[in-house]
């Protein structure tokens, strides 16, 4: 890959962020369609990981929306961390899950950033949560680190922007492929202009 050459991708980061986005299959918004009565339910869902350093693709996954966040999870980390160790994994509530903080720490040393929150009630106080590595992130709150998460939102808001959030194939192989070869141009385009 081009980015490994460079130097960009290939050692270590410190912070890593997840998330994942709804893409169009044509070029009318999906507000426009509500408005108009047509309402579709299947989406392309881009599921990815960057480096917060340099807003690269570390990782992609495509599925059909809506589905939960959890589903691609385990595949996109894994193949991020393959690519680029990091240190922290940011990502919002969506991912929060004792599942996911043991998955990341015992397989890749690395901390998961995620407010430890889904399924508690507002102001409840933080002995109330029983897991081990959600109770010890929420006693030590990286408020610095999780003000980075925002990295992650400007790379989709860049991916849409520059590119387009319609996408033109039609099959659903077609459109996986569109998707990885619209990831793959936006790394060439920051790699070129830093």
């Amino acid at each position: 890959m081009v980015a490994r050459r460079v130097g960009l991708i290939g050692g270590s980061t410190p912070l890593a962020a997840v998330d994942s986005t709804g893409l169009e299959t044509r070029h009318v918004s999906r507000y426009f369609s509500q408005r108009r009565g047509c309402f579709y339910s299947r989406y392309p869902k881009l599921s990815a990981v960057i480096d917060a350093a340099n807003h690269l693709f570390l990782a992609a996954v495509v599925d059909r929306g809506p589905t939960n966040d959890q589903l691609e999870f385990r595949p996109v980390v894994g193949q991020a961390h393959r690519r680029q160790r990091f240190e922290a994994l940011l990502g919002d509530v969506a991912y929060d899950s004792e599942a996911n903080h043991a998955f990341l720490w015992e397989r890749f040393r690395a901390v998961g950033i995620f407010p430890p929150t889904r399924g508690q009630a507002f102001g409840k106080p933080i002995a109330s949560i029983r897991t081990y590595y959600r109770r010890v992130l929420a006693q030590h709150w990286p408020v610095a680190e999780y003000g980075q998460r925002w990295q992650i939102e400007t790379d989709f808001s860049m991916f849409k922007r520059l590119l387009g959030s319609a996408l033109r194939a039609r099959t659903r192989h077609s459109i996986d492929r569109e998707v990885f070869l619209r990831v793959l141009t936006l790394n060439l385009m920051i790699i070129r202009h830093p």
